[in-house]
């Protein structure tokens, strides 16, 4: 049994050292979520002038500092146009936001600080009066130089980059109507075991409905995965060498159940019979142990990742959410694929025991009396409770240990 640090550097060295995804090109409208597989870089200056960030008057610095204020205006300047006048001595061009700068002009006077209202009609005369030390109205006062934002040829997003919706005005603006990206990864589910029955119907003595089955292909799915839904896999060898080899022609198979040590835990044998190599079976972790990850490599068709989950759905969830979802990211380019929690406090005393780090389900605390960042263990009977998750906004890692945790202890929490 492995830790799970040694978990994550297995599927690091493995999936790492697998070929990459096929790119693809998609408008900038699909983009959001997805990984760059080429880098974005700008076709344009921005700004693409000096221009004006003020409403005001366009002079030459040195005028103010030579206590200069009445000017002569040439012409009026809008975003959209372009300046057709020089900018000299006792001169100045009305100038409005975002509007080139003219030539000979290098700052700007606030339309507060003239004897002109903003709806006033351009004038042929404006008096200006810089409220402050001469000295510090200076070349560039509001105003901005061309590229000062970002210049031509300069990289704005790095191959590996996943977009944001907060990007999508950038890349607008450097003419990315179309984006590389990696393609997304193709996910066969296949949860086992006789006891199952679709989620649609009433089990009868002995069955319990699947649940694990639609819960990681929405997990998939909500990554961006394309899913293939296996069904429900019979205990039985030939049911299930049948639908796990449908499952080994996508980039991941993701089986639920069957994985442990009882008699009927068939999977990793037949999983050895179809060419799937082990990298590891079972991780120190609570819930969630029994896990596989193999890999099949075949000569002559694209490698498929395997990962094996405990059939109690927690566990699955847990699989998910510390394994699954890191190989994805790294199959898709990502820079940072490790699960990552944030630091906090617990809330409440709390016990776990066993010599496993537990993943407890839990949430912010609600009691407004908590510590800045406590996080409330929820009760929870194992790892078959789904209740105790519907309730839950995350996962608390506790390390193992036999003594009790105290109100106040710091740990690490993964909200989902």
């Amino acid at each position: 049994m492995i830790s799970v640090e040694e978990a994550f550097e297995f599927i690091e060295q493995r999936v790492g050292g697998l070929p990459q995804l096929d790119a693809e090109k998609i408008p900038l409208s699909a983009s959001v979520g997805r990984v760059l597989s080429r880098a974005i870089v700008s076709d344009v200056d921005s700004p693409p002038h000096d221009k004006s960030v003020m409403d005001g008057f366009a002079v030459a610095s040195r005028d103010i500092r030579d206590g200069v204020t009445d000017f002569r205006v040439l012409e009026t300047i809008v975003a959209g146009t372009m300046p057709t006048q020089t900018i000299s001595s006792g001169t100045t061009s009305r100038i409005m936001t975002g509007a080139p700068m003219p030539p000979g002009a290098d700052a700007v006077v606030m339309v507060e600080l003239s004897n002109i209202g903003y709806n006033a009609p351009t004038p042929d005369e404006v008096t200006l009066n810089w409220n402050g030390p001469v000295e510090n109205f200076t070349a560039g006062k509001h105003a901005m130089n061309r590229a000062q934002n970002f210049a031509k040829n300069q990289i704005i997003f790095p191959a590996g980059h996943t977009i944001r919706a907060v990007d999508v005005g950038l890349l607008a603006e450097v003419g990315a109507a179309n984006v590389d990206v990696s393609r997304m990864p193709s996910v066969a589910v296949l949860p086992t075991g006789d006891e199952l029955v679709d989620c649609g119907l009433l089990p009868g003595d002995s069955q319990i409905r699947n649940s694990n089955g639609p819960m990681l292909k929405a997990i998939c799915q909500n990554s961006g995965a394309e899913v293939v839904d296996l069904g429900i896999g019979a205990d039985s060898v030939d049911d299930l060498t049948a639908k796990i080899k449908i499952g080994l022609d996508q980039d991941v198979l993701l089986l639920s159940g069957g994985v442990s040590a009882g008699t009927m835990d068939l999977v990793p044998g037949i999983l050895k019979s179809l060419g799937v190599v082990q990298v590891f079976h079972k991780v120190k972790v609570k819930p969630g142990k029994p896990i596989f990850f193999g890999v099949l490599e075949p000569a002559a068709s694209k490698p498929c990742l395997v990962f094996g989950l405990p059939g109690n759905p927690v566990s699955s969830l847990i699989g998910v959410h510390l394994f699954v979802s890191m190989a994805l990211r790294i199959m898709t380019g990502q820079k940072s694929c490790r699960p990552v929690g944030r630091p906090a406090v617990l809330s409440a005393p709390h016990q776990t025991r066993g010599d496993r780090p537990t993943y407890w389900p839990g949430r912010w605390a609600k009691d407004p009396s908590a510590a800045p960042g406590a996080v409330e263990p929820l009760r929870w009977n194992g790892s078959s409770d789904l209740f105790s998750l519907g309730q839950a906004e995350g996962l608390i890692l506790m390390a193992a240990r036999k003594e009790p945790w105290a109100a106040g202890e710091q740990v690490f929490y993964f909200p989902f």
